[in-house]
């Protein structure tokens, strides 16, 4: 497993994991400030980013990505605040309950999935978006999507040029498995998960159901807290990066 690493003076590791088709860049802002001053470590998942070379379909599936998560972060001598955006959101709540010293979790474009899976509940269908479970999409549809994906279409670039990098597998491993029923019943997951939970959510995400994340939240009792973004579309971290670095350090301020 590939990652970057931040070392920080004080206590507590923030794991960040990117989604499908994306890389660790979209977390370059929260890495590179001094605002949070515990250690960070961005994920780089195989066949995304810089680390694409030697690798298998076996391994760009949700079970192989989970394996390799929990090794690592269950080897930091640490408490733990998981992050993770869409797909990486997804494989952070299916970790969740197995790494030892997790204090809270946070995810942001990800709806917390039933199983069997809930599409029609969790998602809102734009026909466009199926580009990010296709092999190998056409120019044109990567450009429509990434645009649709962002509020500020000035980000699109940067999704664009972190789908153009991936390896294509990555997309079809993930639709098979989404298909095949691969993942866990991870709203259930998530509603019982005993440490502190955060929804970050875009309002403007068009891929996410919000009433649904606020039903799920509704269901955590009191142990969730949702934060909505405006001007906001699937990637919060990088759509509005100094809005989500004050709430991650507001996080890591009530949790370490």
């Amino acid at each position: 497993m590939q990652y970057n690493k931040v070392e920080g003076k004080d206590k507590g590791t923030l794991i960040f994991i990117h989604g499908n088709s994306s890389s660790s860049k979209i977390y370059d802002h929260i890495m590179l400030s001094e605002v949070i001053t515990s250690t960070k470590i961005a994920i780089e998942l195989a066949g995304h980013g810089s680390n694409l070379n030697g690798f298998s379909n076996k391994d760009f599936t949700s079970s192989a990505y989970s394996g390799e998560l929990l090794d690592f972060i269950n080897s930091i001598e640490d408490d733990i605040l998981l992050l993770g955006n869409s797909m990486g959101g997804h494989l952070a709540i299916e970790i969740a309950p197995k790494v030892k010293r997790l204090k809270a979790l946070v995810i942001f474009g990800t709806p917390p999935l039933s199983k069997p899976i809930n599409f029609e509940e969790a998602f809102i269908p734009v026909a466009a978006l199926q580009t990010f479970l296709t092999e190998d999409p056409t120019e044109e549809q990567i450009e429509e999507a990434a645009h649709i994906a962002v509020f500020n279409k000035a980000k699109a670039t940067e999704i664009i040029k972190d789908f153009e990098m991936a390896n294509p597998k990555v997309r079809s491993v993930l639709a098979a498995d989404l298909m095949n029923n691969n993942f866990q019943d991870q709203k259930e997951i998530f509603i019982n998960l005993n440490v502190k939970k955060f929804i970050i959510a875009g309002k403007q995400d068009p891929s996410v159901n919000p009433e649904y994340l606020k039903h799920v939240k509704d269901l955590c009792k009191d142990n969730c807290e949702i934060i909505f973004f405006d001007q906001c579309g699937h990637y919060p971290s990088l759509e509005k990066p100094e809005e989500f670095l004050k709430t991650i350090k507001s996080i890591t301020t009530q949790i370490f």
